[in-house]
């Protein structure tokens, strides 16, 4: 791999290679690119791998081979606390609509610490996660920042990464910072990024997925409701009396829970509709369109309201700009042909039954926008993608097709598989007396079953669920189940208690010395990017197979293009989508070719459908258990064998 790379920077070209896990694909990439000497972007999914890369293995690198590199570490603004928005929550001017005195002491707690951060990564915060309701009013967006008006403006920790970044060798960022700096580009605003010369994607499987999401529009209920708490909270600091800004807010308000409230016309009292017509299928066409036609009237009076005092404040002029995006965005939601999106554009309304909403629009894919940013004047020169699983075929066509690379002409793939001998290493059960995966009871039966295994092995358990509400549901359980008493119970450590970095931290704690060690259930992020080596992880249970959603408008779209092909959508399409996740999945239990591990797999479909053999084909070589007994004599086995090696 490491040779393919260097190939690629000498003739400035592009390559993909699927890199097993062991090959050791970061050092692969890192190594002749830090001997080339080339300015680039490392761009990763996630957070998590920002970090490794930055703190961990760059640094390792530049020591092992003697070569100095200038490294910054960039992320997005929200990632980053806003010292303004922050001191006004605390005691400025919108402090008073803070009445919540949980939200008030979780504000201070994040002053004491915004106070000695140097960064102000929000990550460093244990207690914040990404679903934290302190978010929106300790980080700032593009839509609510004060920019060069701001008062802070010579302490802002966002200014002072890009400032750092302009001026590093390379830049480690996530795909999230690469597409939202295309999109910048696109709208003519300053580039966020520096210019380089070669641009490398790890955990390059998501590149297609993140790009739809910025190459489309959302408007959801969440925006629309800060937005109306912001009017309420400056407006009347800014210019009090001029305008009745908490009637303002209210009327929005309103308007919002109107959308919400649109019924439906089918059985269902909430959930994903599809919206291929003028409104979307399944809510009352009439009711739909004069709830649209309210919250635009609630944004038009909000913006003629901020338009009569402008030059007032800063704050209010931001305000309006984002009524104006907002307003400029409307004929998507009411004229899509006004809106020019005749062509794949996908749509659908999400409606959650507790009175929020969310409308989407996306390509059905990231074809045009990669292609764009690939042959843009000043795009780099040579570009590596790279992850464990990018398709089943020497082609990598899962991964290539969507992103319209299949036909680039200076492109390489580069298939290497794992090096680990993975049948001596790990074994896989999957239990046929488990209920069906759509059967009601099938989380709480494989939850009795987790609880026996954890706690015969000591923890060191992880849980991947397709799910988040099926991961709050087997956290619920395994608590109930866990043993009381000091020193007796088995941790139970849920995703959405602790920020990520909080959680593993923990999990890793538990696997020391005198830990009565624990379960960690986890959904969505953790199925990748979650290196947990050596026995801190030792049993790994995945909950079901992870097709994707039927009800995804996307998925739907993608299926029903190769239907009208007259080809197969759920063997070009949810196959595929199904292998790739639980080929990540499964990489998270053996990470060296030491670790030893018991793969769970709690979806007997593996067992009694035509596909299961080629889902199971999909995955390294293990040793099969075939009931219950095997599973705890292996388990035995790996805490016998942990014990051996502690006392060496």
């Amino acid at each position: 791999m490491a040779r393919a790379v260097a190939e690629a920077l000498e003739t400035q070209s592009w390559l993909a290679v699927e890199a097993g896990t062991g090959v050791g694909k970061t050092f692969a990439y890192l190594a002749p690119l830090l001997l080339s000497g080339r300015r680039a972007l490392l761009s990763t999914a996630t957070q998590s791998l920002q970090e490794q890369l930055y703190a961990r293995d760059i640094p390792a690198l530049s020591r092992a081979l003697g070569l100095p590199v200038r490294v910054a570490l960039l992320k997005g603004r929200s990632s980053y606390v806003c010292l303004q928005r922050l001191e006004q929550a605390r005691s400025g001017p919108v402090a008073g609509s803070l009445r919540d005195p949980a939200l008030a002491a979780g504000l201070e707690h994040v002053h004491r610490w915004a106070t000695a951060s140097v960064q102000g990564d929000l990550a460093e915060l244990p207690g914040l996660d990404e679903r934290s309701p302190l978010r929106p009013w300790v980080s700032s967006t593009r839509e609510n920042c004060l920019a060069d008006a701001c008062p802070r403006l010579a302490s802002c920790h966002v200014n002072r990464a890009r400032r750092v970044a302009q001026q590093a060798d390379w830049v480690v960022i996530n795909h999230h910072l690469y597409f939202s700096d295309q999109a910048v580009q696109v709208s003519g605003e300053s580039e966020l990024l520096p210019p380089v010369e070669v641009v490398v994607f790890d955990e390059a499987h998501r590149l297609n997925e993140i790009g739809v999401q910025f190459m489309g529009v959302t408007l959801d209920s969440g925006r629309l409701r800060e937005l109306a708490r912001e009017v309420a909270g400056q407006g009347p600091v800014w210019a009090r009396g001029q305008r009745p800004w908490a009637h303002l807010a209210l009327e929005l308000e309103q308007a919002v829970r109107g959308l919400a409230g649109v019924p439906r016309t089918g059985a269902a009292a909430a959930g994903r509709c599809r919206w291929a017509g003028p409104t979307p299928d399944g809510l009352d066409p009439r009711r739909w369109m004069q709830a649209l036609q309210g919250l635009a009237q609630a944004l038009r009076a909000m913006e003629h309201a901020l338009e009569a005092t402008q030059g007032a404040a800063v704050e209010l002029q931001r305000l309006l700009e984002n009524v104006r995006g907002l307003r400029v965005e409307w004929p998507r939601w009411t004229s899509p042909r006004a809106a020019g999106l005749e062509g794949d554009s996908v749509r659908w309304a999400d409606v959650d039954g507790a009175g929020g909403w969310r409308l989407v629009s996306v390509p059905p894919d990231a074809s045009t926008r990669f292609s764009q940013a690939g042959s843009a004047p000043q795009a780099a020169r040579s570009w590596i993608f790279t992850s464990a699983t990018l398709g089943g075929d020497d082609a990598l066509r899962w991964f290539t097709e969507p992103l319209g690379l299949q036909h680039h002409p200076g492109l390489r793939t580069l298939r290497l598989p794992s090096p680990f001998d993975h049948a001596a290493l790990a074994s896989l059960y999957v239990p046929h007396d488990l209920p069906e995966p759509g059967e009601p009871d099938h989380t709480a039966r494989l939850a009795q079953a987790v609880s026996r295994w954890a706690s015969r092995l000591g923890g060191r358990t992880l849980v991947l669920t397709t799910t988040l509400r099926a991961a709050d549901r087997m956290t619920e359980l395994l608590a109930a189940m866990a043993p009381t008493g000091p020193g007796a119970a088995l941790q139970v450590l849920g995703q959405g208690r602790l920020s990520r970095r909080a959680l593993l931290a923990r999990f890793r704690a538990a696997a020391g010395v005198g830990q009565a060690g624990a379960i960690l259930v986890a959904s969505a992020s953790f199925w990748e990017g979650v290196d947990l080596a050596g026995d801190v992880l030792q049993l790994l249970v995945i909950d079901k197979l992870p097709f994707p959603s039927p009800d995804d408008p996307l998925i739907e779209a993608r299926a029903q293009k190769l239907t009208d092909a007259g080809l197969s959508a759920f063997n070009g399409v949810y196959m595929p989508q199904a292998a790739q996740a639980l080929r990540q999945g499964v990489g998270r239990l053996i990470r060296s070719e030491t670790d030893r591990g018991v793969l769970v797999i709690g979806d007997r479909r593996l067992l009694t459908r035509s596909y299961g053999n080629a889902l199971l084909a999909e995955l390294p070589p293990m040793r099969r258990l075939v009931d219950e007994d095997d599973v705890m004599r292996a388990l035995d086995e790996l805490a016998l064998t942990r014990a051996s090696t502690k006392g060496r």
